[in-house]
Formats: structure tokens, C-alpha cells, sequence
């Protein structure tokens, strides 16, 4: 403000000195033309020219003002009608919110007549066609934005929310390939595409969306990792049908690496070892298993694997494999089993009433029910440790998180509810003692 003040009064001083040099300095200006001469003072010449000059510039205004006149009204008026196009586009979009068919359609014509740039109104005119049920006119207008530069993701996500809605995964697949092209840092449709990966099959390619979920931290570091053993065991079974069975062994064996607790990874690796002729190895894997995460299934391989057809020897089998971790239930387990079978009565009697004690469940009653009746033959008493098992805690199965089904076999994928690496071995809630029985039959492997 100050600054201001002193450059008016600046301004004043210098006018009026040079007033007062004028003053001082008169003077004329003499102007001859056609005969006429015209002498006036200095000062009043000035002051004509400076008229002279205002006036010539106010006609030149003038003129650019009528010249550009047409052209300011022309886009004075597009600017109107960009206005309204917005407003029409943000009124169509709240009637979509709102569920409002009609409105919806009248906003979306008006935008589209409105706005010059038609992919500003096509994904209105899609969600319009989607509300309305025109599932076709919504397909057409998806398809053109997919293919409308700086549009492509916004319409293959139209595309890819209807073949899902309407069930058509195979093009769903298809679309999520084509759009983590474009965006593979987004969350969801990497989410989305791993689980469509999964569900077709293709274990490699939901390895390969895995890593880029791990990369980017869109899943837990440790969590990512066993999912990704879990898929190279599918991989594994893949190879072993196309014959390749030393990349199966290889999978199979990274997979231990990544998560040295996952008994379907060593189930399959000792199978397919003894397959080739690897009888050594693959008993050494059970081993180590063992020390880990015993479990039945691995039992019943080992013994198949040894081949021994003395039940005493069996049992001196099944006391090495429980001397890895003799404290674990299963270990108590498989000794009572084969003891039983080689009918050791002490030996299965001391090991079933510890289990009956820290671990009870219908398995253990059942072989109790058993001992009873192989040693005595006392039949009621038998009967009377079977309905205990009927009341007793489930035997251990491979339970869903998800959804809680019960299965006998580990799968990558719970068939039921279709969740990935759900399925834990653990208590069920309940489980009918046929149940048990047909579990203890199916978890037995066969080597072919």
C-alpha cells in the first residue's frame, strides 16, 4: 500500500515539473498544409496528439471487439454446453446411485449430446444399460471404452463384472489377464485373477500372481510363502500325469524348503520317490517328517514303503518312527496300532491308557474296543468302548477354516466352498464314527 502511494505521488511530480518546463520554455508548433498554416502552442499540440492517439486506440478496440465477437459467442455457448453435460453426467451418475432407470437413460442421452468426448458418457450409458437390464447395449458400450485409449482398464472391468455375474469364468479369466497387463500393482484384480487361476487349474500362472502379491505386499510375507509351497505341490501332481516325474520331485522338494511342516508335500515327495526306485530317500523324508508334523498318513506309507510282512518287526518299525517325536500323540498311536496287529497286548494297553488320559478320541476308544476283544474276547466290553466312541471326540481329519468341511484327502482347494489352503488336520466339530472309519481307510496311500 505504501509502495503504491509513493510511486502516485512520484508520478505527480514529475507532471508537474514538466508543467512548469513548459511554463518556462514556450513555444509553438506551426503546421502548413494545402496553404494553411495553423500555430499553435506547444502544449495544446501535445495534449491534440495525445487525443488523437485514445482515439485511434478506441477504434481499434472497437474493431478486434467486432472481429472476435463470433468466435468469443462460439465459445461462450460450448462452454455452456459443457457445463450442462457435466451437470446432466453427475445427475445421471447420482440416478445410477440411486437406482433410478429412468433418469438414468434421460441424464445419459443428454450428457452424451452434450459433451464433444463420448468416453465421458459411455461408462454412464454402460451402468444405465446395466440398471435397465440391457445387458447387451452395457456389453457395447464396455467393449468400446476397452478399446478408447486411457479407457481400456475402466471398460474391460465392465466387461469382466459381467462375465463373472453371469458366470462365464472362462472370459472372466481371460478379461483379468488382459487388465493385469494394463494396472498389476491393483489389489483386488490381482486377488481376483489368482483365485480364477486357481479354480481353472493353472497352478504356474497363480504362482507366478502370488509373487506379484507378495512383491507389492498385498499378503503376509510368512502366509504367501506356505501358499506358495501348497501350489507347488498341485504343480507336482501336474507334472507326475504328464509323466515328468523328476520336475514333480524337484517341485516337491522346493516345497519342503519353503514350509518344512507341510505333510502333503512330504506325503507326495516319499510317494513318488519310491515310485522310482528311491526306496531310501523316501523313507528318510517320512523321517524327518516325522520329527516335525507327524501324521497317520505318513505311517501307513512308511510301513508300505518297508515292505515287512512280520508283525513284530512291524512293530519295532513303528517304535523307530515314533522315536522322532515320541511324545506326539500319533506317535502313541501307531505304536498301539501295531502292537495290537502283532498282538502285544501290554505294549498297546500302555500306550492307549496314556492316550486315554492326554488325548482322547473315537480312534482311541475304537482300539481299546479292539484290545478288549482280540485279548479276551469279551464282546460286551468291547461294545461298551465302542459307544464311548461314539461320544468321544471326533478323530482328526483335514477341516476347512473356511467353511468347516470335513474331508478325508488333503486338496489345495476345499471342494467346498473353494477356499485356497483352508484345510487344516484337526479335530472336527463331529464326525460319526463311520466317518472315522472311512477316514482312517481313504488317508491310506497307494503306490502305483
Amino acid at each position: 500500500m505504501f509502495s503504491r502511494i509513493v510511486k502516485y505521488i512520484v508520478l505527480l511530480l514529475v507532471l508537474v515539473a514538466i508543467g512548469i518546463w513548459f511554463a518556462e520554455n514556450p513555444g509553438h508548433v506551426s503546421i502548413e498544409w494545402q496553404g494553411l498554416i495553423v500555430d499553435v502552442p506547444i502544449i495544446l499540440a501535445l495534449i491534440a496528439t495525445l487525443i488523437i492517439i485514445g482515439v485511434c486506440a478506441l477504434i481499434y478496440r472497437a474493431w478486434l471487439f467486432m472481429r472476435r465477437s463470433p468466435k468469443a459467442f462460439g465459445s461462450y455457448r460450448k462452454e455452456q454446453r459443457t457445463h450442462k453435460g457435466y451437470d446432466a453426467l453427475t445427475k445421471g451418475m447420482v440416478a445410477v446411485a440411486a437406482g433410478d432407470t429412468q433418469e438414468a437413460r434421460k441424464h445419459a442421452r443428454k450428457a452424451d449430446s452434450l459433451l464433444e468426448d463420448p468416453s465421458l458418457t459411455m461408462l454412464l450409458s454402460a451402468q444405465a444399460a446395466q440398471l435397465e437390464g440391457d445387458d447387451k447395449a452395457a456389453t457395447r458400450f464396455f467393449d468400446e471404452m476397452s478399446q478408447t485409449k486411457g479407457m481400456e482398464f475402466l471398460g474391460l472391468r465392465g466387461l469382466l463384472n459381467q462375465a463373472i455375474s453371469r458366470g462365464d469364468n472362462e472370459e472372466a479369466l481371460k478379461l483379468a489377464k488382459q487388465m493385469y497387463r494394463l494396472k498389476p500393482k491393483t489389489e483386488w484384480l490381482s486377488r481376483n485373477l489368482f483365485e480364477l487361476q486357481l479354480e481353472k487349474a493353472q497352478w504356474a500362472e497363480a504362482e507366478n500372481t502370488l509373487a506379484g502379491l507378495i512383491k507389492n505386499k498385498q499378503v503376509d510375507g510368512d502366509k504367501g510363502i506356505r501358499q506358495k509351497a501348497v501350489l507347488m505341490v498341485e504343480r507336482a501332481k501336474q507334472a507326475e500325469a504328464e509323466n515328468q516325474m523328476e520336475a514333480a520331485i524337484k517341485l516337491l522338494g522346493q516345497a519342503l524348503k519353503l514350509d518344512s511342516t507341510l505333510i502333503p508335500a512330504a506325503q507326495e515327495l516319499a510317494r513318488l520317490l519310491a515310485k522310482t526306485n528311491k526306496t531310501r530317500k523316501a523313507i528318510n523324508v517320512i523321517e524327518e517328517m516325522w520329527m516335525r508334523n507327524p501324521h497317520p498318513a505318513l505311517y501307513d506309507l512308511y510301513q508300505d514303503l518297508q515292505g515287512e510282512p512280520d508283525a513284530l518287526k512291524r512293530v519295532r518299525l513303528a517304535e523307530k518312527l515314533a522315536g522322532k517325536y515320541r511324545q506326539h500323540v500319533e506317535s502313541r498311536v501307531i505304536i498301539a496300532r501295531a502292537a495290537l496287529e502283532a498282538q502285544l497286548w501290554g505294549e498297546a494297553r500302555d500306550e492307549l491308557e496314556t492316550l486315554l488320559i492326554e488325548a482322547p478320541s473315537a480312534r482311541v476308544y475304537a482300539l481299546m474296543a479292539e484290545l478288549v476283544e482280540t485279548e479276551n474276547g469279551d464282546l460286551s466290553g468291547a461294545r461298551e468302548w465302542l459307544r464311548k466312541a461314539t461320544e468321544a471326540p471326533s478323530n482328526p481329519a483335514w477341516v476347512c477354516d473356511s467353511c468347516g468341511d470335513v474331508s478325508a484327502r488333503w486338496t489345495a482347494v476345499c471342494p467346498k466352498c473353494q477356499g485356497f489352503d483352508t484345510q487344516k488336520w484337526q479335530t472336527p466339530p463331529q464326525a460319526s464314527v463311520a466317518q472315522i472309519e472311512h477316514q482312517t481307510e481313504a488317508n491310506k496311500p497307494v503306490i502305483v
